[in-house]
């Protein structure tokens, strides 16, 4: 099911990105309750579809919105969730939901050597328009 971020859904969220993204980023990242206190912040800011099975939440997709540009922030799915379809429905959800507030195009960010991840958005028509040496990651974009 996929529905919008609940009160109850930080804990677990937290532990999906402490499991599937802070290994795969190249910048330090905080731990413990600086994870739960910047990661409550971060999702104030924009807005969080969930997928889950029951109560379990599988996966996530946090987005903003500045005028006519999408911005994927997180997406993420924990690996006992992976390969069932969550994440590319996630993307399918939030684009359409982009779109019909009109959108023209969506963007995010991919940290250099997520290589699956990069798979994963070229997959769904996302290209790579440029490297940040700085940030150590890939800006990808698609026309909605």
């Amino acid at each position: 099911m996929l529905r919008w971020l609940r009160r109850g859904d930080l804990p677990a969220i937290v532990r999906i990105v402490r499991r599937e993204l802070i290994p795969l980023s190249p910048h330090p990242q905080p731990g413990g309750r600086k994870l739960r206190k910047d990661m409550k912040a971060r999702l104030a800011q924009g807005s969080t579809l969930v997928a889950s099975e029951g109560t379990k939440v599988c996966a996530f997709l946090h987005f903003i919105i500045q005028y006519d540009t999408l911005f994927v922030d997180l997406l993420a799915a924990d690996r006992s969730c992976q390969g069932k379809g969550y994440g590319s429905g996630l993307m399918s959800r939030v684009e359409r939901h982009a779109k019909n507030l009109g959108c023209l195009r969506a963007m995010l960010y991919v940290d250099e050597g997520n290589e699956d991840g990069a798979r994963f958005y070229r997959r769904l028509g996302y290209s790579v328009v440029a490297h940040h040496e700085s940030l150590k990651c890939y800006e990808m974009y698609k026309w909605l």
